[in-house]
């Protein structure tokens, strides 16, 4: 008897959904609208182009694009010729870019129209062919001329689960960043996870995507649109206004948000009459929110749904959504398919319930391994579990809190570890803040101070008012020195960039 495992290509995913849906729109984009059949004939004419150029199973291929639909069409076409896609991070600076292509060695690299000018700066070799995919928001007429020249037959070659399919590159906020190798199998794990724990049941379903696919949240979710039969709507510009009027005419029924931007559109939700009739979820991740926006949200008929995940684990790997109860909606809830256990981060002993470790995952989401970086691969897991670097607390139920981040702890002379989520947690009740973000910062006799990067609501506010508050609240170490800024650096998905404050930092008087 034939036996058949659970595994299947993101291409045979999407070939699959054609034949079955194929009437039912893919992609919609600012100026094209792709149904299923289209989308698996096109992906096929990608592949014969690539094939066609002396790209091979295994070789890579480098994508800068905007959120638009391009990027899964060059991704998937890639996809079904065994191609690995690379893509770039095209906000990282150009030295940092030029070493991502340099060490992934790509074959090809795809731009988007408003990186012609990036990519044009870089230092490249002659022989590695540069091609404009857009213009306009829409596609090149030469390479949508090129691609129509192509059969759009399903390309012979043999694609296995267990192939990589892409290269997602860490943010790498200390030192280079990492290539994360994804599988096939990994993004086919994702789509069931991802299915099953945001209840993705309804075929047509239209998700709107407004940041950067090129970080494993915009990526990973090619490996379950086919599987679910969802409408994927990309918007290259995300302005809250347009944002809105968007969500209204294609009638978007969930979308992901950062944290910061869900502040931000509360006030402009309100004023606005009738709108979002369609909208029944907001995904987000990066940082916890306040019971209060949550339950604003509710309020008006969005559910925010929580999610926490890592690019090792093909994007989001724990949920929460409302039904799990406000009184957790401070936690990332729970996962699913993914294994996952708190360790003392020094013995690698599990810690009893509820006290802080280290967050260690096992299961079929978790990455292949490094790109060319087998010691990071080594020294990433142990025995079998990926160590996350995140310190954690998981509760008798299951759900996990997060801490903070390892690195982050700063570790104040003599004393115990500070977490500075603990010391923020505290800073964003006072009226007077209106975001802030507590690092540490050298001190050449302590050497590590906590130290609060303030944007302010009330000019009026002083370095001394916020030191007071919090020494009020907290023990006195835990918040050495404040400064102000106009806003915190943050990254496409709303986490804060504490190098980039550390790099702000000048010393004042510090109360220590």
């Amino acid at each position: 008897m034939d036996v058949y495992p659970i595994e299947m290509t993101i291409g045979k995913m999407l070939q699959r959904r054609a034949r079955f849906n194929p009437a039912l729109e893919a992609l919609v984009g600012p100026k094209r609208r792709v149904t299923y059949y289209e989308y698996d004939q096109w992906t096929n004419q990608v592949a014969h182009y690539l094939l066609d150029r002396g790209v091979q199973k295994g070789d890579r291929i480098a994508l800068c694009s905007e959120t638009n639909i391009l990027f899964p069409l060059l991704y998937m076409g890639a996809a079904k010729m065994g191609a690995i896609s690379v893509p770039l991070n095209w906000r990282s600076s150009p030295e940092v870019i030029q070493w991502c292509i340099e060490h992934t060695e790509p074959k090809m690299i795809f731009y988007d129209e408003p990186f012609k000018e990036l990519i044009t700066s870089l230092d490249l070799a002659e022989s590695l062919p540069t091609v404009q995919t857009s213009f306009f928001y829409d596609f090149h007429a030469d390479f949508e001329a090129e691609l129509q020249s192509y059969p759009s037959t399903d390309p012979d070659v043999d694609v296995k689960g267990e192939d990589p399919v892409g290269i997602t590159f860490t943010s790498g906020t200390t030192g280079r960043p990492k290539g994360v190798v994804l599988t096939h199998n990994n993004f086919y794990a994702a789509g069931i996870f991802n299915g099953f724990a945001m209840e993705n049941r309804q075929t047509g379903f239209r998700m709107l995507y407004a940041t950067p696919l090129f970080h494993a949240s915009g990526n990973s979710m090619l490996g379950y649109q086919a599987l679910s039969g969802l409408t994927y709507i990309f918007l290259p510009q995300l302005e809250p206004d347009l944002l809105l009027e968007t969500i209204e005419r294609e009638k978007v029924q969930s979308t992901f948000l950062p944290p910061a931007l869900l502040n931000l559109m509360l006030p402009m939700i309100y004023q606005k009459n009738k709108v979002l009739s369609s909208l029944q979820r907001i995904v987000t991740g990066g940082s916890i929110l306040s019971p209060s926006l949550v339950r604003d949200y509710a309020s008006l008929g969005y559910n925010i749904v929580q999610g926490y995940g890592l690019t090792e684990s093909t994007s989001t790997g724990t949920y929460w959504n409302v039904s799990m109860g406000y009184h957790t909606c401070d936690s990332v809830g729970k996962p699913f398919l993914n294994e996952m256990k708190v360790l003392d981060p020094n013995t690698r002993e599990e810690v009893p319930t509820g006290e802080i470790g280290e967050l260690a995952i096992r299961g079929p989401m978790l990455f292949k391994e490094y790109w060319r970086n087998p010691e990071a691969t080594e020294k990433a897991f142990h025995n079998g579990w990926f160590l996350t670097g995140d310190a954690v607390r998981m509760d008798e139920e299951g759900f996990v809190y997060i801490v903070d981040r390892y690195k982050d702890v700063i570790f104040f002379s003599g004393l115990d570890a500070i977490y500075p989520s603990e010391v923020e947690k505290v800073l964003k009740k006072m009226d007077e803040i209106a975001d802030v973000s507590v690092v540490g910062v050298r001190h050449d006799r302590w050497g590590e101070l906590p130290c609060a990067f303030v944007v302010k609501k009330s000019e009026g506010v002083t370095r001394e008012q916020v030191l007071q508050y919090a020494h009020n609240r907290l023990e006195k170490h835990k918040l050495a020195d404040v400064l102000f800024v106009d806003e915190l650096p943050r990254n496409p998905l709303g986490k804060v960039e504490k190098p980039k404050l550390r790099e702000l930092y000048h010393p004042q008087s510090s109360t220590l």
